[in-house]
């Protein structure tokens, strides 16, 4: 049993590597240990005295949606081969609260310091240390929304964190499958993350407006921004990818974040849904479209799913 449950951890491990990898994450330091700075208020739910705290995967880079900010992300990873519980709320109070108290004492370790010191002299005049929770299970028969059922979770107002994100198989899956169809199919465009402008990021010049690195961010966020970049004449693609089901409400606000963000660069929109349906929902696209077109006529909107079988999208 103790050499299946091993089995299982670095299996889960190498998953969330690989998703890292995929989302542009590198540079990952796995198996970071960290000293316990607080024992008594992190005392082990066994009564045991607590001494230190083990980062799965400790991922450090500058932030391009804050100005000036250093990210470091602590990565917790807690994979099983069984379903998720039907009741997950006492079980996922226990991994936000060993995440939560790691953090805190990342927040005051040399681990952090030597780290800020790696970035001086690159623009960095803060640091955000953050927890990213990946609560994954193998089981394809579970439900695979994990993050649904504990959103109303009172969480120990005890607990000191900036942010804590939690990636359930529902989450990581909407952003490997909207990578995926993009990649395969938009083989001659270069793939990019769009970087939300707003007024956390208008003052360092030096941040991108879009690049190959997923913002922490972004790993729980309903709607993906990409910039899609044609190898041949580096025309543009704005292409949006959103979790929620098709919708004329959904559409038209879509389509008005599109046009408000990315006109400076192109006019060129791809609006991509899981469940998109031609047959279905093409008339309420045309007249969405209609509407916004009316406006600005020589716009070019197209919605499509990220989803496909034999019957097309």
């Amino acid at each position: 049993m103790g050499e299946f449950s091993k089995k299982v951890g670095e299996h889960g491990e190498a998953l969330v590597k690989e998703f890292l990898a995929l989302i542009g994450w590198t540079g990952l330091r796995p198996g970071v240990e960290i000293k316990c700075k607080l024992p008594q208020k992190h005392e082990r739910s066994t009564g045991s005295a607590r001494t230190t705290h083990g980062v799965d995967l400790l991922y450090s880079a500058r932030s391009q949606l804050q100005d000036f900010t250093l990210d470091n992300v602590c990565c917790s990873v807690k994979f099983t081969s069984k379903a998720y519980p039907n009741h997950p709320n006492t079980k996922f109070k226990e991994h936000f609260k060993d995440l939560a108290h790691c953090v805190e004492c990342y927040s005051k370790s040399e681990v952090r310091h030597s780290t800020i010191i790696d970035y001086n002299g690159r623009g960095v005049k803060k640091a955000n240390d953050v927890g990213v929770l990946f609560w994954l299970t193998n089981d394809r028969d579970s439900y695979q929304d994990v993050v649904s059922k504990v959103a109303n979770v009172v969480i120990d107002k005890n607990l000191m964190f900036s942010a804590i994100y939690l990636v359930d198989n529902s989450r990581a899956a909407f952003i490997y499958d909207s990578i995926n169809f993009l990649k395969n199919s938009f083989k001659e465009h270069e793939l990019n993350f769009h970087y939300s402008f707003t007024a956390a990021n208008y003052t360092d010049t030096n941040l991108k407006k879009y690049g190959k690195v997923l913002p922490v961010e972004y790993l729980t966020s309903d709607i993906l921004p990409f910039r899609l970049i044609s190898e041949k004449d580096k025309s543009v693609i704005f292409c949006v990818v959103i979790r929620d089901n098709f919708s004329k409400e959904n559409l038209e606000r879509l389509m008005n974040f599109v046009s408000d963000v990315s006109q400076e660069f192109t006019k060129n929109f791809k609006l991509l849904f899981p469940d998109y349906n031609a047959l279905e929902h093409e008339d309420i696209v045309e007249t969405v479209r209609g509407i916004v077109q009316a406006e600005e006529k020589d716009l070019s909107i197209e919605v499509n799913s990220y989803n496909s079988d034999f019957r097309g999208r």
